[in-house]
C-alpha cells in the first residue's frame, strides 16, 4: 500500500499522480500524490520551485 507523499492518504483510493526524477536516461521514483492539489502543496511546502528555472525577462524574447 502506498501513501500520498504530502497528506498520507491511501493512494489505492485515487488515481494518483506519480513523480520521478531524471538523471540522464535514469529515472527514480520520488513520490506519489492523491491529486495535483497535493502535488502543488508539496512543491510549495518544500520550496522546490526556488532556483530551479533559468532567468528570463520579456525584453529577452525580442
Amino acid at each position: 500500500m502506498a501513501d500520498c507523499t504530502y497528506c498520507g492518504s491511501d493512494l489505492t483510493r485515487y488515481e494518483p499522480v506519480w513523480v520521478e526524477e531524471g538523471h540522464g536516461e535514469d529515472r527514480t521514483p520520488v513520490g506519489g500524490f492523491c491529486n495535483y492539489a497535493c502535488l502543488h502543496a508539496h512543491v510549495e511546502a518544500e520550496r522546490l520551485v526556488y532556483g530551479t528555472s533559468c532567468a528570463w525577462s520579456p525584453s529577452e524574447s525580442r
